[in-house]
């Protein structure tokens, strides 16, 4: 709970927000990656 509600605070801060938007972008790619379709698959 306490991790929480050191990630709101931190969404209050413009560097917080930068760094929020970087790492669900991190996040989106890397699904995306995982989930592509791939050549080699069979």
């Amino acid at each position: 709970m306490g991790a929480i509600l050191d990630v709101t605070e931190m969404l209050k801060e413009p560097e917080g927000m930068a760094i929020a938007a970087v790492v669900i972008a991190a996040g989106y790619f890397f699904v995306k990656w995982v989930f592509a379709e791939h050549e080699d698959d069979e």
